[in-house]
């Protein structure tokens, strides 16, 4: 299958969740100018983009939501991602509650808690196991992700954990900074940092 740059893989991910939610407004066709409204990216930028999925769209009807999607997630969304989560905290168990993880696309297999009055407890379906058990629990899951919800100071062995379970993917809530063997890859989502990025955005307007 053809690679394409991981920004445009990015991109490609918000155009499936745009048109999804097109589809239950009931629109059948969308143009390349109503999709960069709706995504704050360029018409020129989105037509370049899904070119790269073959000819797609009709002259002066658009794209056709429904095939554009399918077409998308031919190539992005093999397979459902399945994801586990460290840290059951007030952060973690508002992860496991986003409905966005309980779908086809992404789905929380299990979460591991260090509080054994959590071990054993379920949210949403999602069972809580301690930390001790995760280098046996992951790999029965067929997790790839995991996501760090601890403390910051547990970062790191909590890394060290994910690695040891054999996952290759780690989200990192926590805003420290990990450190990983070169083949895991890590995204970090830091809040503060993103809440300051956007005051500094509007104070220079």
């Amino acid at each position: 299958m053809k690679k394409f740059p991981q920004k445009t893989v990015t991109r490609t991910l918000l155009y499936v969740r745009t048109l999804d939610n097109l589809l239950e407004q009931g629109k059948k066709f969308v143009s390349s100018w109503e999709l960069a409204e709706i995504t704050d990216l360029t018409d020129v930028q989105i037509r370049k983009d899904i070119s790269n999925f073959g000819r797609v769209g009709r002259p002066r009807l658009g794209y056709e939501i429904r095939k554009l999607k399918s077409i998308l997630e031919e190539y992005v969304l093999q397979h459902t991602v399945h994801v586990v989560l460290f840290g059951v905290g007030n952060l973690g168990s508002a992860i496991i509650r986003y409905p966005g993880f309980h779908n086809e696309k992404i789905k929380m297999v299990a979460a591991f808690d260090v509080d054994k009055k959590k071990v054993g407890k379920k949210i949403r379906d999602v069972k809580i196991y301690s930390f001790d058990e995760a280098t046996k629990v992951v790999p029965k899951t067929h997790a790839e992700i995991g996501i760090i919800a601890v403390p910051a100071e547990h970062s790191q062995e909590t890394a060290d954990i994910i690695v040891a379970s054999g996952l290759r993917g780690i989200v990192n809530f926590t805003p420290t900074t990990i450190n990983v063997p070169k083949d895991v890859f890590v995204k970090n989502i830091d809040l503060s940092i993103e809440f300051l990025s956007l005051f500094c955005d509007i104070q220079r307007t």
